[in-house]
């Protein structure tokens, strides 16, 4: 029974149904002028980068009262904001170079949490760690903090550059150049051991992870042009799957439990946030408006968004969308 059910999963990764989202709720959460970008979203809580103040604020959306609130105050820029939990992380230019400062809503505080005099962008969270880019050797490192110890890791590779890093419980993943254009790896955090996930000549980047599973943006079924598919790598099996298969480019996953969320240019060059479902093997396009979508995160069944005007907020219907 177990390998017929095996059967079944393959068959739908490999040949996946590409469905439109008709029964999907989207809102607009933001309010104000200016740029609105970067969203993210942890439980009921959805924070964003918006300049409607003249610089870059962070501003954050409780999806269960409707209430917006600005979470930062000053004459210098937050950017690209992460949530986890009560906490909220941002890159923080008050000492002319990016630093990591986090507020804490439920002691209602902000505070510093990495100070240097080099550049840190590209930040990721999770309950206990942070990682980000550390731009001060001129290539780009990707760096560990653990927030009980208070110490920092770097992920070494000679001269490449490294980047784009993402976590989960128990991994960091990143794009790495060591060997080529760019690789996924991966560093199991407990066992303190670092592994290579792809190895194919083209790029991969952009990677995300939830759980045992790793997401990425990957060229390697590039023509002239370059094809970005979405793969899938399961640190259980060992396996690495191919989820999208289109002449057009899927950029930028994210992924939780059983959902990967991403950017797709099939409708004319338009980009529009899809949906790709492991349970079902159902592709579903969440927008299909008149304008372009980019930087999807998903919570449960809450997908963000920005169209660079505003944040949206898709409610995903119990069972999925269709």
């Amino acid at each position: 029974m177990k390998n017929a059910i095996r059967v079944v999963i393959t068959a739908i990764l490999l040949f996946p149904t590409f469905v439109s989202a008709g029964n999907v709720n989207i809102t607009r959460i933001s309010s104000g002028a200016g740029t609105k970008q970067f969203p993210d979203i942890y439980g009921g809580r959805v924070v964003w980068q918006d300049s409607r103040n003249g610089k870059a604020d962070i501003y954050l959306y409780d999806i269960a009262s409707g209430t917006e609130t600005r979470i930062t105050q000053g004459g210098h820029d937050h950017k690209k904001p992460r949530i986890y939990g009560d906490r909220i992380y941002w890159q923080d230019y008050h000492n002319g170079v990016s630093d990591i400062y986090m507020y804490d809503l439920a002691e209602k505080k902000e505070q510093p949490v990495v100070v240097s005099p080099t550049q840190k962008i590209d930040l990721a969270v999770s309950e206990r760690y942070l990682a980000w880019t550390d731009l001060g050797d001129g290539k780009g490192t990707v760096c560990l903090y653990d927030g009980a110890t208070k110490k920092e890791k770097r992920m070494m590779s000679g001269q490449a550059s490294q980047g784009f890093a993402a976590l989960s419980a128990q991994y960091l993943v990143w794009k790495d150049e060591r060997n080529d254009s760019g690789d996924i790896y991966l560093y199991d955090i407990a066992k303190e051991k670092e592994a290579r996930i792809t190895s194919n000549p083209e790029a991969q980047w952009s990677p995300a992870t939830y759980g045992n599973l790793v997401v990425w943006e990957d060229n390697r079924n590039k023509d002239v042009l370059p094809n970005y598919d979405i793969y899938l790598y399961d640190t259980a099996t060992g396996k690495e799957r191919q989820l999208t298969r289109s002449d057009a480019n899927q950029r930028f996953p994210r992924v939780w439990g059983t959902r990967i969320v991403f950017v797709g240019n099939s409708r004319a060059e338009a980009e529009d946030i899809h949906l790709f479902d492991l349970a079902t093997g159902n592709e579903t396009a969440l927008t299909r408006g008149s304008t372009d979508y980019y930087t999807p995160a998903i919570y449960g069944d809450h997908v963000v968004f920005s169209d660079l005007k505003n944040i949206y907020l898709a409610k995903i219907p119990t069972g999925g969308a269709r």
